[in-house]
């Protein structure tokens, strides 16, 4: 705890009165030689207690910042993070290009080969307004008949603010028969690592240096962008073994942080004898809902209910954590909310899991599976 500095008018009053009560000097009036002397003297000894108090606070860890907090971190081996663009590989399947008539591989034709389409690294996807810019990073060929694609795509900015949500990257630079978009959001960018989490992973270094433990390997994972927490399975897949279960910060976490994950694993002791770093169960639904138009309703607006709708059941969707319970009435409520007056009832049709018909009733998925938005139809 720091001790609380004196203020230079203050030092300035309590000398004045020394000199007063205890030496013969007594002209202290403004502009006497002694008071100068004085508020110079203590002017030094002031910046001097605010330089001392400065480094005493940022040499304790709980009220360290900036460049300082960085020289204790490095005293422990622990960097700060720096900033990274957000990504998604081919295998997330995420940014899709795609046709509705014809054949991709006519808007994409492989000058080396007449049966196959490619997609070359360079390729601008972008949000409609352009805040947000991807571009292609490798060559994606695929068969020439194909309707659709996936590419491989990184941010053309660093920092969490090339984060996307779902769907947003709508536009790109190339043919204009060709659509996009991201299936799933992108969530992996990092800007520079926070005072905070610094603090948090240097506080926690001691439990975590000896490994083989659960908070070395938690540090290790929470390290991670779009990971929000982890959730420690012991004897998942019989005794000595364990499943270190990723909660992203989305719906999904992205291949290229699950292989950083199991890394993460393997350079530290296991917790048990053979660790492992896993996803959430995806189940992906399909929602199918018709909406009842009140009598006399504009066709434009009915049209635009039904994108409303639609919207309403994806984001319902996404804000069901990890485990947690999908309720047909707040799922109805959140579609009558988007639709305003224009509608005046609506019906659910049909709701499949993973491409099975269910029951219309409150789904309980298993605590380590979450749902995903697959097809949803509104008519």
């Amino acid at each position: 705890m720091s001790i609380p500095l004196k203020s230079l008018t203050q030092m300035n009053s309590d000398s004045l009165r020394y000199l007063a009560r205890n030496t013969d000097i007594t002209y202290l009036a403004e502009g006497s030689i002694a008071r100068a002397l004085i508020e110079t003297i203590n002017l030094e000894i002031a910046r001097l207690g605010e330089f001392m108090s400065a480094v005493q606070a940022n040499t304790f860890l709980d009220s360290a910042s900036g460049p300082y907090l960085d020289v204790i971190g490095e005293t422990y081996g622990l960097k700060r993070l720096s900033q990274i663009g957000a990504s998604a590989s081919e295998s997330d399947k995420n940014i899709k290009f795609s046709v509705e008539t014809g054949r991709l591989g006519d808007a994409f034709p492989d000058p080396q080969n007449s049966d196959q389409g490619v997609i070359s690294p360079g390729v601008e996807i972008s949000t409609a307004d352009s805040s947000i810019v991807f571009r292609t990073s490798q060559h994606t060929y695929f068969d020439r008949n194909q309707k659709e694609v996936f590419v491989p795509v990184k941010a053309s900015s660093a920092g969490t603010n090339s984060n996307v949500g779902k769907n947003r990257l709508t536009s790109h630079n190339g043919p204009s028969n060709v659509n996009v978009t991201n299936t799933k959001a992108i969530a992996n960018g990092l800007t520079k690592e926070s005072d905070r989490n610094y603090k948090f992973r240097i506080a926690n270094n001691l439990a975590a240096s000896p490994t083989g433990n659960e908070s070395s390997i938690r540090i290790a994972l929470l390290s991670l962008p779009d990971v929000a927490d982890i959730k420690m399975i012991n004897t998942a897949r019989g005794a000595g073994t364990f499943d270190a279960l990723l909660i992203p910060v989305g719906n999904t976490v992205n291949s290229k942080s699950l292989n950083e994950a199991q890394l993460a694993i393997e350079q530290v002791s296991a917790f048990g004898v053979n660790g492992r770093a896993v996803q959430p169960g995806y189940i992906h639904v399909k929602v199918s809902v018709r909406l009842i138009p009140v009598r006399g309703g504009r066709l434009s607006t009915v049209s635009a209910s039904k994108q409303g709708a639609k919207n309403a059941i994806i984001g319902y969707l996404e804000t069901i954590p990890i485990g947690g319970e999908l309720v047909i009435n707040r799922l109805r409520s959140s579609i009558m909310e988007s639709v305003g007056n224009s509608v005046r009832d609506i019906r659910i049709l049909e709701i499949c899991l993973n491409g099975r018909p269910h029951i219309i009733r409150n789904i309980q998925p298993r605590k380590d599976e979450v749902f995903i938005p697959d097809i949803i139809e509104v008519m």
